[in-house]
């Protein structure tokens, strides 16, 4: 922190007081180590040189009295505990704490259950000017606190009347509003099981619950969520009493709930909502009472009806008309039942004379059949090709089974879009012909593209792949958290004492649909081939199999990309202002300190447009100006701009709008901004004298153990998968521990020598150049935390002439073709990731 913020600190890290029952005297935790972020008071660290200093400085009472634990830091109520000795245990503070009646109330009967450390940095004796360094003054007992904020990045929770600083562990927000969810959600389901009791209509039950959702969403303690919910309840009664089942229209007003309102005036404000909404739902309910009578006067005001014609007639309608309506609309609906019962009337006439009206339903259908036949005409051609026998194209007959389900949803939405277009090329195909004269790119060439792209994408293996044909703009990937906050004592509960709960919540994301559109090259053999002749299908299977790596190559960098970006975020490190000035003036590539650095990301809607502000931005000053990102579009103005060629070594490099390299002057200020991971460790693989390149990659494989150990026993985590990319894996294979005499259970290789499993972990390869893991990066991590939802399949339309830059023809087809799909890691669950970095230091 700063030198104006170096004074007393008040930290609150959500560590739990428990009391031995019978004993005045517990060791309790006081804090823990962290390095942490506050937007307002900068970069501040409780490391462990600074827990054992506190110890030490206790033991000589540098702060010149005992130490004391308060009530709520209000030290002038009296003490609530004696500390009476100081220790380090493992990255933890721990203190011998003699309790005084004042405490053992506060914790046992009124909720005190947080600590809060009160100390200073810095703290100078007055006397002799000495900066003894960290030095505890005292902590403070205190309640959950209500998180008012929901960004995790802020940890201040208030200034107290003192002008100290209170801070919270970001842990414990995201414990603490992870708990709010949970309660917020069980609470709900109470109340929708109580409304749905009642034999409320369905929309009434469905807009009091839109209300109540948007209610208690700022309401943090349980008990007041309670009382707000159940005066939801009471309006339901209240609503069940008046109109039993039946459907109204229900405006229901989210109460104006402030801070501070004690339960009082929480009643009496639901009370006179839960007025205004009967009062609204038995006026929209006379408006539609006064709309049927008017539907069934109309009707029956025609003398040609009997009185049961006429009451089929307002029947089969009174459930349409709504309290919105206007006379006009529900005279012309009656309208139209008149005109119905003088056709039902003709009926019944002709009916009299012997006419027998025909029965039943036209019902025109694309068989299933059709797909089925053009799947296996398409994969019979394409099996005789050259493609097919030299490895290019897999046609898999059996799809993985991990992933077997999704790659079926994609193709019969696919099917389902181009059902008649289907239908005709198979009777094209079936009927002798051996031509498709159809001017747009053949639909089964398509569908193929589709399935042999999906088919051999094993990093589908790796996360959740699902669709949501039905989105448009946003869809919800979801994901699971577990919640032991609650369970103490290792779940031992004697008799008599209350069980502890623990919890699963489900939660879901918000991800943004994005476009992934592609212009695909399709050579005139295809083309000419399928409309004027025989079918060149060795044309066809080339083309199949490059427009397939392509689309795979495509998915494959946005999914392995997302993954490494979230792994890199979790809790990554802003390093502020670092100059570059002293590598300038002969290169065009810089490297930062820091390494590796987090790829920025900046969401965006379909149409382009900043959604939210970016997270983990890279911000570059050149020459004193700051310059924007290269897009490799070649569009830009002229200028300057940066691009990263290696996210994972910190190289960055400096080029023109066209992407030529530029020596920029070591004129100006030059800094860079930027982000980096502290979720990954580093290792050399320069070899030491003495050592083996065998001996040094044991060190890889030993690096990945500590991290699968670390996410065991750190963060609850099993990690089920590795992956790697084809450089790393082999320089991974000459590992010792792989020869056969020094081969370990757990780790293997292949047949054909590529890793089998590391200490236990299948081990992937990426299969897509030009991916921000480079030839540098391991990722470990749990499988199915990324969500890749397809909102529409890759659809192709109708193909024009390709063109070189000149504007002449080059002998081909371009087809453009584009996929709506979403990719994301939830941010709850992207500390389920870590990583290695395998690099050389001297080569950097």
């Amino acid at each position: 922190m700063d030198a104006a913020q170096s004074g007393s600190v008040r930290f609150l890290s959500g560590l739990h007081v428990n009391l031995e029952e019978g004993k005045a005297a517990t060791w309790v935790t006081i804090t823990r180590t962290g390095k942490f972020t506050d937007p307002r008071y900068g970069e501040f660290e409780i490391s462990r040189a600074m827990l054992l200093t506190m110890v030490d400085n206790f033991n000589k009472r540098v702060f010149g009295q005992d130490v004391f634990i308060d009530v709520a830091h209000r030290p002038n109520d009296g003490a609530a505990a004696k500390v009476l000795k100081l220790s380090v245990e493992g990255d933890r503070l721990r203190a011998l704490c003699e309790w005084t009646p004042l405490g053992l109330d506060a914790i046992q009967n009124k909720g005190y259950r947080y600590l809060s450390i009160e100390y200073h940095e810095h703290y100078t004796d007055n006397e002799s000017g000495t900066d003894f360094g960290p030095v505890m003054m005292g902590a403070g007992l205190v309640v959950r606190p209500a998180i008012k904020r929901l960004d995790p990045i802020q940890l201040s929770e208030a200034i107290d009347d003192q002008g100290i600083p209170v801070l919270i562990h970001p842990e414990l927000q995201t414990k603490l509003l992870q708990e709010l969810h949970i309660m917020h959600k069980n609470a709900l389901e109470k109340l929708k099981a109580k409304l749905a009791a009642k034999k409320l209509a369905a929309s009434v039950v469905d807009s009091l619950m839109l209300a109540a959702e948007k209610a208690v969403a700022h309401v943090v303690d349980e008990a007041a969520a309670t009382l707000l919910l159940n005066s939801f309840d009471d309006t339901g009664t209240k609503l069940a009493e008046q109109f039993g089942g039946q459907e109204i229209k229900l405006s229901v007003e989210v109460p104006n709930l402030t801070p501070g309102m004690n339960a009082d005036q929480v009643r009496q404000l639901m009370a006179d909502e839960t007025k205004r909404a009967a009062d609204s739902a038995k006026a929209l309910s006379d408006k539609r009472d006064g709309n049927v009578k008017l539907l069934s006067d109309t009707i029956g005001a025609v003398a040609a009806f009997d009185a049961e014609t006429k009451k089929v007639l307002t029947e089969a309608v009174s459930d349409l008309v709504t309290p919105e309506m206007t006379s006009e609309q529900v005279t012309k609906l009656a309208q139209v039942q008149i005109n119905q019962g003088n056709d039902l009337a003709i009926a019944r006439q002709l009916s009299s004379l012997g006419y027998v009206a025909p029965r039943g339903n036209l019902h025109i259908s694309v068989p299933f059949e059709d797909v089925k036949k053009l799947e296996g005409m398409y994969r019979d051609q394409l099996k005789k090709t050259a493609s097919y026998a030299n490895g290019g194209l897999k046609l898999a007959e059996k799809l993985p089974e991990r992933y077997s389900g999704f790659v079926n949803m994609v193709l019969a939405e696919f099917d389902r879009v181009h059902a008649p277009t289907i239908a005709n090329e198979v009777k094209m195909l079936s009927g002798g012909q051996t031509n498709i004269s159809d001017t747009n790119l053949p639909v089964g060439f398509r569908r193929e593209v589709i399935r042999e792209a999906l088919s051999d994408l094993r990093i589908l293996e790796l996360v959740q792949a699902t669709t949501d044909f039905s989105a448009t703009v946003t869809t919800q990937i979801p994901y699971e958290l577990r919640d032991m906050s609650a369970v103490y004592n290792d779940g031992i509960v004697y008799e008599g004492q209350p069980i502890h709960r623990a919890s699963v919540g489900q939660f879901m994301d918000t991800a943004y649909i994005q476009p992934m559109k592609l212009a695909m090259l399709i050579s005139n053999e295809v083309m000419y081939f399928t409309q004027a002749s025989a079918i060149n299908w060795d044309a066809m299977g080339r083309n199949v199999e490059m427009n397939a790596r392509i689309m795979r190559e495509l998915i494959c960098r946005r999914i392995l990309n997302e993954l490494q970006r979230s792994s890199d975020a979790y809790q990554a490190a802003a390093v502020a202002a670092e100059s570059f000035t002293a590598q300038l003036g002969a290169v065009s590539q810089i490297k930062t300190v820091s390494f590796p650095i987090v790829r920025p990301f900046q969401q965006r809607d379909l149409q382009g447009n900043n959604v939210g502000s970016p997270q983990n931005p890279v911000v570059i000053t050149l020459n004193s100006v700051v310059i924007a990102q290269w897009d490799g579009t070649g569009k830009q103005a002229a200028g300057t701009y940066w691009k990263a060629n290696s996210y994972n070594l910190g190289y960055i490099q400096f080029v023109t709008q066209a992407g030529a390299p530029v020596v920029p002057a070591a004129t100006g200020t030059n800094t860079i901004a930027y982000y980096t991971p502290t979720n990954i460790v580093k290792v050399d693989t320069d070899i030491p004298a003495g050592s083996s390149l065998e001996e040094q990659m044991n060190k890889v494989i030993q690096a990945v153990g500590k991290r699968k150990a670390f996410m065991s026993e750190q963060r609850f985590v099993v990690p089920d998968f590795l992956l790697t990319s084809p450089s790393v894996n082999n320089a991974m294979s000459n590992a010792q521990q792989f020869m056969q005499q020094f081969a370990r259970n757990g780790s293997a290789t292949d047949n054909v020598g590529d890793l089998g499993q590391v200490n236990g972990l299948p081990a992937y390869g990426t299969n897509a150049p030009g991916v921000d893991m480079g030839a540098e990066r391991v990722i470990i991590g749990q499988r199915g935390l990324l969500g890749y939802v397809v909102a529409k399949p890759f659809v192709t339309g109708q193909p024009f002439e390709a063109v070189d830059a000149s504007g002449s023809p080059i002998g081909k087809k371009q087809a453009y073709g584009e996929e709506y799909s979403a990719i994301k890691v939830p941010l709850p669950v992207a500390n389920r990731m870590t990583s290695v970095l395998v690099y050389s230091v001297s080569n950097r």
